[in-house]
Formats: C-alpha cells, structure tokens, sequence
C-alpha cells in the first residue's frame, strides 16, 4: 500500500507546487504561518519535499513553507500552526501551505481548518473557487473530476468560483456549497445538519484531541437541535468514505414493500 501511495502522491505533489486554483480566506496566523508542527498522525503519512523523495511523518515533526505534507488510504493527519490555529487532513489528500501570501493550499482531497477571530488571514487554495472567512471551522473537499464542497461549521464568508470571481456566495454556520470542478455558476448555499458531522465526520472524532472551537460547534449543533426536522439536505456526493471527511447526507428511510396480493382477491 505504501509503494502504490508513493506513485500516486508525487503528481500531486508536483501538480501542487506548479498551480492550484479555489482559495479559502479565512482568519489565521498572520507572522507564524512559514511552519507547522504535526501534531497527530494516522497511518500513512508523508511529508513531499520539493527536491526530495517523500519521507514518512512523525508526531512533532516541523514542516516547513513549500513542503507538502500528504495523506494514504484509511490515513489521516493534523498540523498545529503556532498560533493555534488547526489544519487536519482526511485520506488522500495533498496539502501545503506559503507564509508569503498567509496560504493553505489543497490540492487533492479534503481538509478541516479552524482559527479563531484573533488568528489573522488564511487563504486555503484548490482549484476551483475562493472563499474569505472570519474566526471559523470549515472543511474543504476538492477534486479534480468530481463534486467538491465548501462546508461552514461556524463563523461565516463569502464563496466565489476563481474563473467567475464576481459571482460570490455569502455563507453562515451551518451552511454548504456544492459543485463540479467545471462549474462556472456557483449553487446557492444549503443548510446541513452539524449535529452530524460533529458526531459522525472522522475530521472531528477520528483525533485523540477535541478542537479549540468544539464548545462553538456544541453551540451550533444545540440551535439545530432547538429547530428539528430544518436540515434536509441530501448530499449527491457519495464522497464521505473516499476522504472520510463529513457526513452531511440526511438518512432516507425506504417505504415498506407491499405483498402482491394472490390472483382473484380483493385489493384492501
């Protein structure tokens, strides 16, 4: 498994260091964002050099500007910048991060960040759109050939596709957006159930620590409770166990099977 993620992480890796394309602004550090400490590791972890061979991560291990750190199958990671501020990857993915521009940048899979209002800005880049957020939790999916999804935990910003920079999209708590990586038109914004990922999205409970902005999560999942039956959304990805990053897909109950009734019998 560790050759076959070796072979398919350098593309990534050289996809990522030569262009990537949707960016989130969010709130993080401004002066202490030229490094990362990794503070947890699940599986197969590596970090992707620019001039050298991928070497497997450790915990407390420094990753630096221009280097990438990149996740396997079933494997998952978390960076803790110096200011708190909190950047965990789900499986397959590939991700760095620049301190000259304050950028996080994603350039396959899916990614939890979360800084706090003092933090200063982030910019997390894909390669589809870019969204600016104040004092948030958010979780990021990108993918080249499908669906790809900017989910809001709490705080709130504005969303826009990088080819269509003037079509922008406010977002709340609470709220997702979901699109083809060849959208030129942004959805509306849905409402998704926090309650839901909070309990069940492996880029909250599949860690040994809780976040810093848990009791802010706690608080959102309790208005959704105080408003039963609102979130209705029904996610079309099908992508959470790829990237084992969220579970906003609302449970469908199936209606009951009806038994044939025998020839010459009256229906009831």
């Amino acid at each position: 498994m560790r050759v076959a993620f070796r072979r398919s992480v350098l593309p990534f890796a050289i996809l990522l260091i030569c262009a990537a394309a949707v960016v989130i602004t969010g709130f993080a550090p401004a002066a202490t964002q030229n490094q990362a400490r990794v503070t947890e590791v699940i599986h197969d972890v590596r970090v992707l050099a620019a001039k050298a061979a991928p070497r497997p991560a450790i915990v407390n291990d420094t990753v630096r500007e221009g280097n990438a750190v990149g996740t396997g199958t079933d494997s998952r990671a978390e960076l803790t910048f110096l200011d708190q501020t909190i950047a965990r990857l789900g499986a397959n993915t590939v991700f760095s991060f620049s301190a000259g521009t304050h950028a996080l940048d994603l350039s396959s899979g899916a990614i939890l960040v979360s800084a706090s209002k003092e933090a200063g800005t982030v910019r997390i880049t894909t390669a589809v759109a870019t969204c600016a957020v104040s004092g948030f939790t958010a979780i990021l999916e990108a993918h080249r050939n499908s669906w790809n999804k900017v989910l809001v935990l709490e705080g709130d910003g504005d969303v826009a596709l990088r080819r269509n920079p003037h079509d922008t999209r406010h977002m709340h708590a609470a709220q997702i957006l979901i699109f083809r990586p060849d959208a030129t038109v942004l959805p509306q914004p849905q409402d998704f159930s926090v309650c839901k990922v909070i309990d069940h999205g492996l880029l909250i409970t599949g860690f040994k620590h809780k976040l810093p902005s848990m009791p802010l999560l706690v608080a959102e999942c309790a208005r959704e409770q105080s408003h039963p039956g609102t979130k209705t959304l029904i996610d079309p990805t099908s992508q959470n166990t790829i990237d084992q990053s969220v579970n906003a897909r609302t449970k469908e109950t199936s209606p009951p099977v009806r038994p044939t009734p025998p020839p010459g019998s009256r229906p009831r």
